[in-house]
């Protein structure tokens, strides 16, 4: 249980801009007292003078403190509460670039890409939560439980809220791996999940949205393909529907 959290926790300061030697002398610290770099450097088995590097950037972000005692330079971790802090503070720099990056946006642009593909979890995320901005419909089909771990519990709960607070009805077509997901999905508003037996079960799901089918792979990374085209997507709502006659209902 402890690696397991060790190794969310090392994921989690990798996404927040953090490199594999930052890491692992942050987590060294946290364990052990006030150390010199020498001392980091041995346990982490990291040279000496990248070390230093690391702290050096640990101190500027203020994951790491210095303090000098009997004429030696020791370093501490401070204590984790202020990873919010850094998050804040990134999250306050990102507004105020937001309105630049967003004029750098074209709109007309924008409207002529057909076909974009995405790569890694969150960029499939921030996919999946642009077809809640169409308002329409959504219809999904080849959902199985390894999808449901890659895009997280947390984040699927989120997804749902925020579609049914829009008035967005979604259909589901779930693999029978996933039944009890289906099961609570029929408990929601706007919501119709149905399964089909596992010989369905494919690695990909299709999520068809107005003019928009959005097709995403679990592998490794996570990846999705998006396109927009009318006729496309009607043929893939056609299909859709082949398969919601054929589901069970759970």
């Amino acid at each position: 249980m402890v690696l397991e959290m060790e190794e969310k926790m090392s994921k989690f300061l990798e996404l927040i801009g953090l490199n594999k030697n930052e890491i692992r002398i942050y987590l060294d610290l946290l364990k052990y007292r006030p150390s010199s770099a020498l001392e980091v450097s041995r346990r982490t088995g990291i040279h000496r003078s990248n070390t230093y590097d690391a702290l050096r950037k640990l101190m500027n972000i203020g994951f790491v403190s210095e303090v000098i005692k009997q004429k030696k330079r020791l370093f501490s971790a401070m204590p984790p509460e202020n990873i919010k802090d850094y998050l804040t503070q990134q999250e306050g720099e990102l507004e105020t670039m937001l309105p630049y990056l967003t004029n750098l946006c074209k709109t007309e642009k924008e409207e002529e890409d057909e076909f974009s593909i995405a790569k890694g979890v969150f960029a499939v995320r921030e996919s999946l939560n642009d077809l809640l901005k169409l308002n329409q419909p959504i219809y999904c089909y080849g959902v199985s439980t390894e999808a449901i771990n890659a895009f997280g519990i947390g984040f699927l709960n989120e997804f749902h809220k925020t579609r049914i607070k829009k008035g967005i009805l979604m259909r589901h077509i779930y693999d029978e791996t996933a039944k009890d997901r289906a099961k609570k999905l029929n408990k929601m508003k706007l919501t119709e999940a149905r399964c089909l037996p596992k010989k369905y079960e494919t690695v990909a799901s299709t999520n068809i949205c107005d003019n928009t089918v959005l097709i995403t792979v679990f592998s490794n990374p996570v990846s999705s393909i998006k396109i927009k085209n009318k006729e496309l997507a009607n043929a893939y709502t056609r299909y859709f529907e082949i398969l919601w006659k054929q589901a069970k209902c759970v």
